[in-house]
């Protein structure tokens, strides 16, 4: 993914940002026209696809003439073979020949210049003249496949590798009356498919299976030595280079959705085939185009040495070819990537196709020609001339909109950059043009130049090569967005676990303060003079924010400043109230980016929050009056309702006290209380009152226990009273 960098002008601000650009990664996202991203981050001149057209679903195959000149594609779903001039600028492939085959998928060239062509379903080969098109059966191998040809140029031996099942069958090229040649079985892999298949030597075939992954060392006379059991699902191409074997080796996830097939052929076949029409890979196993894999490039030394030079963790290898410089081209089915991967396992995008099948490639020369499948074709791939070669950049997102400053590159040789901004995600009519940059020049490290284009959210660079040396290291693109104002969009009274008090009717339906537990017993319960304000922020752009205070009693104009005279840098604030008469307030929070900003530039944003009741005073017990057994009196409040009542006889435990009305609800509550049975004498009675504010208020009454009172009550209640 790109890696979007954001760099800081000063200490403690975020006023310029910059887009930066310097790893492989970070170039991947973007679009290499003609260039190759280099696995150290550098995007340099590369390789030219020219498209060639064919009427084909998929291109599944091909091979060379002898001479090297002309590229020949195995296709389906009708089984067509086309011809390629290698070195032509001809824009559209020449049919050879149809087959009575539904599709062609293998092919190789014997020394004089005719094709043997295996097709499927069916397991029949061909015997084809480029020239004249003409063709002849060959040979008939009682299997539903063939996946893989190869052709000894000194004997003429036809060698075939089969599916359904996997064996290796030998034809005689000298077979009676030349119509066919004679067919023998060379060896059975026990596997379900042999997709691969590459002579060692005069008297041994490297040989590669599905479903099981085996490469093996087969010889001519049937006996075959496993040389590599790989934990994945085919060997799907064998190469050679250097004296080593290298193996292309897949992996698919084994669930998937019912596969669509090719109706049944002359022997009843029914072949598994991707969503767009065509195979995703040789194996029977369903392999439609949604199905997840994974690949990998291995290396097999002659004595035996194996090593993983190249993986892919999302997508499948189909072929496999090599450069006069040692260097591996692999073509992968996902993405329509083919790349390339040098002798020290360094790997490089080399060739990104619009279609997503990269299903074959071959060589001659400096050319490399790569048949596609969804949809089927043919691209000649060559060394980009100077200027071909472009890269251009993903879109760049400042999420504001911006003004775009300097362009650093880091680079050499004739880079030439140019930018477009727009405000759409993706590019549209409503873009700039591409404009050069203003007032451009070349630094040590590269070269600097301001961007040209509008303000807008989003910003799109295109770089051009000027010369075949020519190599981009890094882009960095200055960008100012414009500010964004925060919005303060709650403020609560309380800690952050105790949500606040909302006020009764007698509160003026304003926060009650002071609440320091939830809990609802009243002995758990004390009051703090201390409110402690917090407050939610949006900050859209990320700035640092200062925050300033003021506070007035609800029927006051006048704003008096609140927590000191330095801004507050968090957003709560701990006022101590104990000092202000009772009464309900409103507090203002403005909320300001000036330390993030320059001063023309800032913006602030203001909340004012709903009416808080500051209630410090303690309810009142009055009009106490002591008859026994009964005592009753008054609880008020002049601010807060009153939330609980209890007494105390002779300072023993509190107990609940309900008032006449059933209920504490208001500033005003009456009560009666029934003491229980007293011991003779006098005994000291206190009530107290909450308010909702958590102030508690008590007083005293002092009742005389007399032996009237004691007759009045049961014996039961009299022994409970001793």
């Amino acid at each position: 993914m790109l890696a979007l960098a954001l760099v800081t002008a000063s200490a403690g601000a975020a006023v310029t940002k910059t887009f930066r650009q310097t790893s492989a990664k970070d170039f991947e996202e973007g679009e290499a026209t003609a260039s190759m991203i280099l696995p150290d981050g550098a995007v340099v001149p590369g390789m030219k696809p020219s498209p060639v057209a064919l009427d084909a679903a998929f291109v599944w195959c091909s091979t060379l003439s002898p001479d090297g000149r002309t590229a020949y594609f195995g296709t389906g779903d009708e089984g067509r073979l086309f011809a390629v001039d290698v070195a032509s600028n001809e824009a559209r492939a020449r049919r050879v020949t149809a087959l009575d085959a539904a599709w062609i998928t293998a092919l190789a060239t014997r020394p004089d210049g005719t094709l043997v062509v295996g097709t499927t379903p069916g397991g029949r080969i061909y015997s084809v003249d480029p020239k004249s098109g003409g063709s002849r059966l060959f040979a008939t191998l009682g299997v539903d496949h063939v996946w893989a040809l190869v052709v000894d140029p000194k004997t003429g031996a036809v060698y075939a590798g089969t599916g359904g099942p996997g064996k290796i069958f030998a034809i005689d090229p000298n077979g009676p009356n030349g119509s066919s040649g004679k067919v023998r079985e060379i060896w059975n892999s026990g596997d379900k498919h042999v997709v691969s298949l590459l002579q060692a030597d005069a008297t041994h075939l490297f040989a590669g299976t599905s479903e099981e992954a085996i490469l093996f060392r087969v010889a001519l006379d049937g006996r075959a030595e496993a040389l590599a059991d790989f934990d994945a699902e085919e060997v799907r191409a064998l190469a050679r280079s250097g004296g080593a074997l290298y193996a292309a080796v897949n992996d698919f996830e084994r669930t998937t959705p019912a596969p669509a097939v090719v109706p049944a052929g002359p022997h009843g076949t029914k072949i598994t085939v991707a969503a767009s029409g065509s195979p995703a890979s040789a194996g029977a196993l369903p392999r439609p185009g949604q199905r997840k894999a994974k690949a990998a490039l291995y290396r097999i030394e002659p004595d035996g040495h194996l090593e993983q030079v190249f993986s892919i963790g999302d997508g499948y290898f189909t072929s496999l070819a090599f450069d006069d410089d040692g260097r591996a081209f692999v073509g992968s089915g996902t993405e329509g990537r083919v790349y390339r991967v040098d002798p020290d396992r360094k790997a490089t995008l080399a060739i990104d196709l619009p279609e997503r099948q990269a299903l074959t490639l071959v060589r001659s020369g400096k050319t490399f020609l790569v048949g596609t499948g969804d949809v089927g074709g043919v691209y000649r791939v060559e060394a980009a001339a100077s200027r071909q070669a472009t890269y251009l950049s993903r879109v760049l997102d400042a999420e504001f909109r911006a003004r775009f400053g300097l362009l650093r590159w880091h680079g050499a040789h004739g880079l030439g950059l140019e930018t477009r901004s727009g405000n759409t995600a993706r590019p549209d009519p409503s873009w700039s043009n591409f404009a050069g940059l203003d007032r451009a020049r070349a630094t040590a490290e590269g070269g600097v130049g301001l961007v040209a284009s509008p303000a807008a959210r989003y910003v799109q660079y295109r770089v051009t090569f000027g010369a075949a040396d020519a190599r981009l290291d890094g882009v960095t693109l200055a960008y100012l967005a414009q500010n964004q104002r925060a919005r303060i969009t709650e403020l609560t009274v309380g800690d952050s676990a105790t949500p606040p008090a909302i006020g009764a009717p007698g509160a003026l339906g304003g926060l009650t303060l002071g609440l320091a537990s939830s809990s609802t017993s009243a002995n758990a319960r004390t009051h703090s003079p201390v409110v402690k304000l917090r407050w939610k922020v949006e900050n859209p752009d990320g700035d640092e924010l200062d925050y300033r205070l003021t506070f007035r009693q609800e029927n006051e104009a006048v704003w008096r400043p609140l927590g000191g005279p330095d801004a507050l840098s968090k957003s709560e604030y701990d006022w101590n109230t104990e000092g202000l008469p009772d009464g309900n307030y409103v507090v203002r929070v403005v909320a300001s980016d000036e330390r993030s900003e320059a001063r023309e530039r800032a913006l602030e944003a203001s909340f004012t929050s709903a009416p808080i009741l500051v209630d410090n005073r303690k309810p009142e017990v009055v009009g106490l009056v002591a008859k026994y057994p009964f005592i009753s009196g008054r609880a008020r409040d002049d601010q807060s309702p009153l939330t609980g009542l209890e007494y105390a006889i002779d300072g023993g435990d509190w107990q609940i006290l309900s008032p006449t009305d059933g209920i504490c609800d208001d500033l005003v509550e009456s009560f009666t209380l029934k003491l229980p049975s007293l011991a003779l004498g006098p005994h000291a009675v206190t009530v107290r009152a909450w308010d909702s504010a958590d102030n508690v208020g008590a007083a005293a009454v002092t009742v005389t226990s007399t032996v009237a009172a004691r007759r009045e009550l049961g014996p039961r209640e009299l022994d409970k009273g001793r």
